[in-house]
């Protein structure tokens, strides 16, 4: 089953950075609009909130891109869930591509529809 887990898990993650990297407010609350979500400038944890702290995570008009790496997926604290950690990098282009974040994304999944219940993204280095 965990093979299973790790190839739906890295869909979801690799969606949701596809629908960052596009700021889909829309997307970004169909997928996540139920979890909680933390990032370290803030978060929401109903679903009411969702779409506002997206419009202002990516309310910059400057592109990004995430590329993800080190997945790994281990079996959640509860049954039926798993939780995903991986490496993430963000590139703004301004107008060339730069470095602007390394971080990590940490994820819980429940297994009977691949649902994300918890998205916690942290920043080990930014430059700002």
């Amino acid at each position: 089953m965990s093979a299973e887990a790790r190839h739906h898990i890295a869909n979801v993650l690799h969606t949701y950075t596809d629908i960052a990297d596009r700021k889909d407010v829309e997307a970004a609350v169909a997928l996540l609009g139920s979890a909680r979500v933390t990032f370290p400038a803030g978060g929401f944890d109903r679903p009411g909130r969702a779409a506002e702290f997206f419009t202002g995570l990516w309310a910059s008009p400057l592109p990004h891109r995430h590329d993800v790496s080190n997945l790994v997926v281990t079996p959640g604290g509860l049954p039926r869930t798993w939780t995903a950690r991986a490496h993430y990098t963000r590139w703004v282009f301004d107008p060339a591509p730069v470095l602007h974040t390394l971080g990590e994304y940490t994820m819980v999944v429940q297994e009977e529809d691949w649902l994300v219940t918890e998205l916690t993204v942290t920043r080990t280095w930014t430059t700002i």
